[in-house]
């Protein structure tokens, strides 16, 4: 899910020396994973376990019902993985997607099944490959600006029944009264368009009703039991959308040069801007782009590779000026910052190796929000020895790329108020943590001269390493 970090505490570097889910297995390897509702450019696979390492592929119905093209993969590690976050491409999504298990045979990290012979094959037992199915509600809409027409433009629903498409007002939290609702049919709907009328709040909220009632007539809220939002394992498929107002959306990303602002939304021709940390705030300039009034998907800004920090900071801005040219503090009153609620709009985001948490403990599991990759590794939660990383409480494996959600069991035995959270690399049996107990193995990811960790109290902060 694209993050805004509004509010977020910064922590020094520190230096170092779908309701019922879905599982198909063969001997040692399976893969489970539920029916779902999704608002983004990915689907969810619970469980993954491997003996080697792999991929995790999904591909799309075929119109004959069988398995189709591929709209997306991602790499896992020997052993298990959890809550593997997968890319699809929305443009060739279906109601039905499979998800199939590969080898990593080839070049390892690089996909090639389908272009080098023989590499990264299926993976599969005596008498069929391991790709159960799993069905997907998706409601995926962008932040914009409202025009007179009142038109709100929803680029792709996906529905199992079907329903309607409801846009409801609210705030940043919750839902609130209808604002207006569109007829949507089972199976890939595209460009739904709804008028809205009545107060338009800052926020809306799309949502997806089924039609189970007086066919063609929305009647959730008058008719008791009819028509009601799509639930799939206690998660309704609705997302918050930022109107007439400036908005970004972006994730953490490896970066070399370039990085990808997933959406914008501005208020006027405008700038992403990308800085710099600068002691946990935005610093040097290291690159910008151009943005149009409203909507703009996928916008690439070219950075400073040099002066590229492992935390950086988006930040919208207007172009007042002359056209095209970034002047905000170099021509006084030019190109100033876009404001959301009184502020500039900026947030971090990890360009390099790090973890952000804001979660907690659930029961004995240390719920971690995201950690960045750039290889296959660890993320090692540490006890507290004395300000420092101490014993070990628990690890699990991470993908190249961006984690989330990530689930870590902890020992009860010498766990601390306070852990340390450690990105360490996977450089022996994959899979197998070794570092420690195999000389040289799986050691701490470092970046600049620290490696990536930093203290972290389940429930009372939030922070990132870098």
């Amino acid at each position: 899910m694209s993050k805004s970090f509004f509010g977020l505490k910064m922590l020094a570097l520190c230096a170092l020396a779908a309701l019922v889910g879905t599982t198909f297995a063969q001997d040692e390897i399976s893969v489970t994973v539920t029916d779902q509702v999704s608002t983004e450019h990915h689907v969810m696979i619970d469980q993954v376990v491997m003996d080697m390492p792999g991929w995790v592929v999904i591909h799309a119905q075929s119109a004959e019902g069988m398995v189709g093209a591929v709209i997306g993969f991602r790499a896992v590690n020997t052993g298990t993985s959890e809550n593997v976050m997968v890319p699809i491409d929305l443009k060739t999504t279906t109601p039905t997607l499979y998800a199939m298990l590969h080898m990593d045979s080839g070049e390892v990290g690089v996909y090639e099944f389908g272009t080098v012979e023989g590499a990264d094959a299926p993976v599969a037992g005596e008498q069929t490959m391991v790709n159960p199915s799993f069905n997907i509600d998706l409601v995926h809409a962008h932040d914009m600006f409202v025009g007179d027409d009142n038109m709100f433009k929803i680029p792709y629903v996906i529905a199992q029944k079907d329903g309607f498409l409801v846009v409801h007002s609210g705030d940043r939290s919750a839902p609130g009264p209808v604002l207006g609702f569109a007829p949507v049919t089972a199976g890939v709907n595209t460009d739904v368009m709804v008028t809205l009328e009545g107060d338009v709040t800052p926020f809306v909220w799309p949502m997806l009703h089924v039609d189970d009632g007086t066919i063609g007539e929305y009647n959730f809220g008058t008719v008791e039991g009819e028509d009601g939002p799509v639930v799939v394992d206690g998660v309704v498929a609705m997302a918050p959308i930022v109107v007439n107002g400036p908005s970004m959306r972006a994730n953490s990303q490896p970066v070399t040069d370039k990085i990808i602002i997933e959406g914008v939304s501005s208020d006027g021709p405008g700038f992403v801007v990308i800085h710099a940390n600068n002691e946990g705030a935005p610093g040097e300039v290291i690159g910008f782009a151009p943005v149009v009034a409203s909507t703009n998907v996928n916008v690439e800004v070219m950075v400073d590779a040099e002066k590229l920090t492992p935390i950086v900071f988006p930040m919208l801005h207007s172009d007042t000026g002359v056209v095209g040219t970034y002047e905000f503090g170099e021509v006084e009153g030019e190109d100033l910052p876009q404001m959301s609620d009184g502020k500039p709009l900026f947030f971090p985001i990890l360009v390099m190796p790090g973890i952000m948490y804001t979660g907690g403990l659930d029961g004995d599991t240390l719920v971690v929000n995201e950690a960045l990759m750039d290889t296959q590794g660890f993320l090692v939660i540490h006890a507290d020895n004395a300000g420092a990383p101490g014993a070990v409480l628990g690890f699990t494996p991470l993908v190249k790329g961006l984690n989330r959600g990530i689930h870590i069991e902890l020992a009860t035995e010498g766990r601390t108020e306070t852990v340390f959270p450690m990105l360490h690399v996977d450089t022996g049996v994959m899979g197998t943590y070794e570092f420690g107990e195999v000389e040289g193995e799986d050691l701490p990811v470092v970046v600049g001269e620290g490696a990536v960790f930093g203290a972290f109290t389940p429930g009372m902060m939030e922070g990132m390493n870098h």
